[in-house]
């Protein structure tokens, strides 16, 4: 990771995009790196310096750069994360690690949901695990590219319903339309 932070900032640098990794959290298939976006000096017209901001933009148009100085590809860039003054860039892991569906049922976010509608949905680009509320969430919907964990998904909210429910609690009807 420090060594990913350092061809960041040198690349931004070399770009003439000073910037500094301000905080990186792991995930289980990408690891975030916060970018600060630094300061560029100009003169004005009457001789003095002024200090400008680097645009956004800048940091973004360099994207396909950071995947080739970091060797991963593709990266994805958050301009800004929400919430947050910084730039996301997501740098795929090298290995991805597994989230276990117990683990996420065990964690405190999970147990904190006082429904028997609670639902581990999995980790999120920090690490952290996250779980909703079906009673309190006016739609699901559940899409990706083949191969994405649809069906993996599926599998944990029926586990989740099937551990908080009894028999006489919950009834499903399941239609599968796709005629394969």
């Amino acid at each position: 990771v420090r060594r990913k932070m350092q061809i960041i900032e040198e690349t931004l640098e070399m770009f003439r995009v000073p910037s500094k990794v301000v905080e990186v959290n792991k995930g289980p298939t990408v690891t975030q790196f916060g970018l600060d976006p630094g300061y560029i000096e100009r003169r004005a017209s009457g001789g003095e310096v002024q200090r400008q901001r680097v645009r956004v933009g800048r940091i973004v148009s360099l994207a396909d750069d950071l995947a080739l100085a970091l060797a991963a590809s593709p990266i994805r860039i958050e301009a800004p994360v929400p919430g947050r003054s910084v730039v996301g860039l997501e740098v795929p892991n090298e290995e991805i690690s597994l989230v276990s569906l117990r683990g996420v049922m065990e964690s405190s976010t999970f147990e904190r949901i006082d429904s028997r509608l609670a639902l581990a949905l999995g980790e999120d680009v920090s690490g952290s695990s996250v779980a909703v509320d079906l009673s309190l969430m006016p739609h699901l919907l559940i899409a990706g590219a083949t191969g994405s964990g649809k069906s993996v998904c599926m599998n944990a909210v029926i586990c989740c319903l099937l551990v908080n429910n009894t028999p006489g609690d919950l009834q499903m009807l399941m239609v599968d339309p796709k005629m394969v």
